[in-house]
């Protein structure tokens, strides 16, 4: 029932969506017949057909998560190329508020029995959302540590945190802390959700605290087996090139 639905979003909403937003950024790009106000419903029209196109993406994401048979044998990602990946796909969003993402993570060489894909796409949707949250010219920090066979990672941000009485529910499917700071900053509700489905996968775990050494925001942390003492890399698809 889930494909069948997946199906039909893309089919139903993926394609007109498309139209809509081809014909409103042709539209903008010669606006001199047009009054200031018709160029902001042009505007308007082009900001919600494209907040409408990640929602259905993160949906199909989900749907594909959740249906996906897991491995045989776990998969091995370096998690530094992971992160690279996601943050050169965050720095257009970051840049725009003027905001740095520092990592503490050896560009290579930490590997974990995670599939390359969903862990990049894990610190994606963790760095998009400290960044969401982020007031101008502030920064982003991602860091980890190795204990028993697990390595924790971290990013922190310096926005209003998490309250308490949230923390647990955040990684709901459309849950908002806050409905209205939520809806402006252009958030589809889903990219926690996606985050926790993909680590519980790996046999991990997820979880929001307020953030540490001198950052002011929420701290996400997030687990993933790291590979065994004595094991080596070589030979396995752990860089871009393996991943999904």
């Amino acid at each position: 029932a889930r494909k069948d639905f997946a199906a039909n979003v893309t089919h139903e909403l993926r394609t007109p969506l498309t139209s809509v937003k081809g014909y409103a950024e042709t539209l903008l790009q010669d606006t001199g017949g047009l009054s200031p106000e018709r160029v902001r419903f042009l505007e308007v029209i082009l900001k919600n057909a494209n907040h409408m196109s990640k929602m259905i993406e993160d949906m199909l994401c989900l749907a594909r998560i959740e249906d996906s048979p897991l491995p045989e044998a776990p998969p091995l990602a370096d998690a530094g190329q992971a992160l690279a990946l996601a943050r050169r796909e965050c720095e257009a969003m970051a840049g725009q508020k003027r905001i740095e993402i520092k990592s503490r993570l050896p560009e290579e060489g930490e590997w974990v029995l995670a599939d390359f894909g969903q862990l990049a796409q894990v610190f994606r949707n963790l760095l998009e959302n400290a960044v969401k949250y982020s007031p101008e010219g502030a920064f982003v920090t991602v860091s980890h540590h190795k204990e028993n066979g697990t390595v924790t990672f971290a990013v922190q941000d310096n926005g209003p945190g998490v309250p308490h009485e949230d923390r647990q529910r955040v990684f709901e499917r459309f849950y908002r802390v806050e409905k209205h700071r939520s809806r402006v900053a252009g958030s589809t509700g889903l990219g926690l959700a996606i985050a926790k489905h993909i680590v519980e996968r790996h046999g991990g775990r997820i979880w929001v605290e307020r953030a540490r050494g001198g950052m002011t925001g929420a701290a996400f942390y997030f687990t993933v087996p790291a590979l065994p003492a004595g094991d080596s890399p070589a030979g396995t698809a752990g860089g871009e090139e393996g991943g999904s």
